[in-house]
């Protein structure tokens, strides 16, 4: 089960996500919540970058749930 494509793809997808979190959108909160106190305007782009993540999780969630090729009944 373990060299089951859509395994691989998940977990593929779960890393890119993680990357795309640990990357972009924590530094991006990052520099927001510091500038909080602050008078200075703070002007982060953080949109596409956690709908990116959003869908890469969707995608998994979809692969896991479906389990493409299971012959136990499960899924859809």
């Amino acid at each position: 089960m373990l060299g089951d494509t859509w395994l691989i793809v998940s977990l593929i997808l779960t890393a890119a996500a993680a990357a795309i979190l640990v990357g972009l959108i924590l530094p991006g909160q990052k520099r927001v919540v510091g500038a909080l106190g602050s008078d200075q305007p703070v002007t982060v782009r953080l949109g596409m970058p956690t709908g990116m993540f959003n869908l890469l999780w969707a995608a998994v969630v979809v692969l896991m749930i479906y389990r493409p090729g299971s012959t136990t009944g499960v899924g859809w």
